[in-house]
């Protein structure tokens, strides 16, 4: 089934959080910083709001489709750390994951000792809505980005939290180079990397 991928704009915001949320629910990173079932959703879709307008949407490089199920997140080479202004304003995210913030933040301290020093596009996120996943939407998300990468050459590099999804990655040519342990008793990460491909393959 072919999909009509596109770039992410900003009145795609919310319904893409909603989706995103709603992908991410049952993500065993998300279930560690976020144990609270009851309000877990609610602070996921938030969060992924407050991230896309000012952390991911000025970058350029997210994707999704006309029915909003499918997010897909990128930063280009030396932007995967936010700079300080982009920082400060993504302050609300104190008040709005409370104790959680602590576990995010411990997540991405972990996973910032292993990332990669070679230049590289990273897979931020790529998520679907329930729904809608099994039937070729977050393939085609990741589709325009990995030909950028065979094009011009460049790797790629992410972080998978669920084991179920390396075998998805690994089809679209990322293998696994380490996993990352994170703090108290939280999950097992995957770190997936992916030489650029022969494009007449």
């Amino acid at each position: 089934m072919g999909h009509a991928i596109r770039k992410m704009t900003e009145d795609d915001v919310d319904a893409v959080a909603a989706a995103s949320a709603r992908a991410f629910f049952d993500d065993p990173l998300q279930v560690w910083a976020l144990p609270e079932a009851e309000t877990r959703l609610a602070k996921l879709e938030a969060m992924f709001a407050l991230q896309t307008r000012v952390a991911s949407l000025p970058l350029g490089e997210c994707y999704t489709d006309d029915s909003r199920s499918v997010a897909c997140f990128w930063t280009g080479p030396d932007e995967w750390q936010p700079p300080p202004e982009v920082a400060r304003d993504l302050a609300p995210l104190r008040d709005l994951l409370a104790d959680g913030l602590t576990r995010f933040t411990a997540a991405m301290m972990a996973m910032g000792e292993v990332h990669p020093h070679e230049r590289h596009w990273y897979l931020q996120g790529l998520g679907t809505d329930p729904p809608r996943q099994r039937q070729g939407l977050a393939s085609a998300a990741l589709a325009p980005m990995l030909q950028r990468c065979d094009t011009d050459r460049v790797p790629a590099y992410l972080e998978s939290t669920k084991e179920r999804n390396v075998t998805f990655y690994e089809r679209h040519g990322f293998r696994v180079t380490g996993t990352i342990e994170l703090p108290d008793d939280g999950p097992c990460l995957w770190a997936m990397w992916r030489e650029p491909q022969d494009p007449s393959r």
